[in-house]
């Protein structure tokens, strides 16, 4: 089924065949005028717009008078023709409207306030011309970075915490965010070239200053907590003083929380979804290994095996807050193979699992060989095996009211799970580890 869109974009309304294509401005403010150019354009032939990224580089370029990256409508309805009714939508997955039975002459004019109507009915989404990301790190400088499509990119620069410095970063990271994709450095190597360890950043504070096509810019402040979003800030001025905005930057990010570690500290690296993890308490790298029958265990670091354990091999970490983590435990650790472990370490023994496009959420927990709690969830979705009494966290998460065949967890409920029980794994890279390497090998 194809459709055709309405946007409304500084003003003006404009409709393009389908996303991406070609379109035509409607010159005329009648709601029949608006019917007419949707029904124009939705009878043509997919022929005058065979390349797509021409015909939509020239509409944007001849038709609105913009770029194509400039094009950010603040609002948009899509129109669809299904079963000789008209209907259109705002949001994809939210509720339509479509046209009532009216004679053939009357459709422009109905079509055309169906659409006008609901576009009038809603809220403006200002969209992005040009983003930059200010973030902290451990070093006390800011690290101000373009931000392409919603990916921060190269180059990066650092800046002193004070306006004059950040101005003069933020001026030249602006101009930088109008690139297309690909044509700046990754983040990663935009870091690497600037001589920022990338460890620096975490637990930081970021700032998202983003300019608007009203002329204004948003800034868009988030704080750290155990790796989680914390203590929100925004403000709103306009685009024309910079200073002004480094000003509110500064201020902004000097209010935030943060939680980096010395420069120099040894830290875990964070992993946990579509993953699958054991958490030991206390005990010894080796002793672990030997345990779970890691074999071919070699040292790595942190970074190396949570990266190794990506790709099919076992990872058997440094301690780090108290627990040793085994990455990519694999499925096998059931709550028996759990309770196992545990009487062979004499030690308490976590398992967590989690993977969305399986509905998989699982944990298990193990205290001196003893069974305490095990849930395990799954495709099909009305699967469930429980085990045990509920622990406060999942009673806060509202399980503990549900029959098991009413369970339906997901990845984040693993995580609160393991945030409760023992450590977030997501966090691991603000909680200090031990400075050794781990192992890095096989299960057997």
């Amino acid at each position: 089924m194809s459709w055709g869109e309405v946007h409304l974009f500084r003003g003006r309304v404009f409709v393009t065949r389908g996303r991406f294509t070609t379109g035509v401005a409607v010159e005329d403010d009648s709601c029949a005028g608006l019917g007419d150019a949707i029904l124009r354009l939705y009878a043509l032939a997919s022929d005058s717009y065979r390349d797509e990224r021409a015909s939509w580089r020239a509409f944007c370029g001849n038709v609105v008078g913009v770029p194509d990256r400039e094009y950010r409508p603040e609002k948009t309805a899509r129109v669809y023709l299904s079963g000789g009714t008209w209907h259109a939508a705002v949001d994809p997955f939210g509720p339509e409207v479509a046209i009532p039975a009216v004679p053939d002459a009357d459709v422009p004019h109905e079509l055309g306030t169906m659409v006008r109507g609901l576009l009038d009915a809603t809220e403006p989404d200002w969209p992005t011309i040009r983003e930059v990301s200010v973030k902290t790190s451990a070093t006390g400088r800011l690290i101000v970075m373009p931000v392409v499509r919603m990916f921060l990119v190269g180059p990066a620069r650092t800046a002193e915490p004070e306006t004059a410095s950040l101005l003069a970063a933020v001026r030249a990271a602006l101009p930088e965010s109008e690139r297309e994709p690909g044509e700046s450095p990754n983040y990663a190597e935009a870091l690497a070239a600037a001589g920022v360890d990338r460890h620096l950043l975490n637990g930081g504070a970021t700032v998202y200053l983003e300019e608007l096509s009203t002329g204004s810019i948003r800034l868009t402040g988030t704080g750290s907590a155990l790796k989680q979003p914390a203590t929100e800030r925004t403000w709103v001025g306009p685009a024309d003083d910079l200073t002004a905005v480094c000003d509110e930057v500064v201020r902004m990010i000097a209010d935030l929380p943060v939680e980096h570690l010395p420069p120099g500290t040894p830290v875990g690296t964070s992993f946990g979804i579509k993953m699958t993890w054991l958490a030991v308490r206390g005990s010894t790298v080796e002793q672990v290994a030997t345990a779970i029958g890691l074999t071919g265990g070699r040292e790595a670091s942190w970074d190396e095996g949570v990266q190794a354990a990506c790709d099919d091999q076992v990872f058997v970490s440094p301690p780090a807050g108290g627990w040793i983590f085994v990455v990519n435990a694999v499925r096998g650790f059931d709550g028996s193979s759990v309770a196992s472990l545990s009487a062979r370490l004499g030690t308490e023994v976590q398992y967590f699992g989690n993977h969305r496009v399986s509905d998989y959420a699982e944990w298990a927990l193990a205290v001196d060989g003893r069974l305490v709690r095990h849930v395990c969830c799954g495709e099909p979705s009305e699967w469930c095996d429980v085990t045990g009494t509920p622990t406060p966290v999942e009673i806060e998460l509202g399980f503990a009211a549900l029959k098991p065949d009413e369970l339906a967890p997901d990845q984040y409920d693993v995580m609160r799970v393991a945030a409760a029980w023992s450590i977030d794994p997501n966090a691991l890279c603000v909680i200090e580890s031990i400075p050794r390497p781990g192992l890095l090998g096989h299960l057997t």
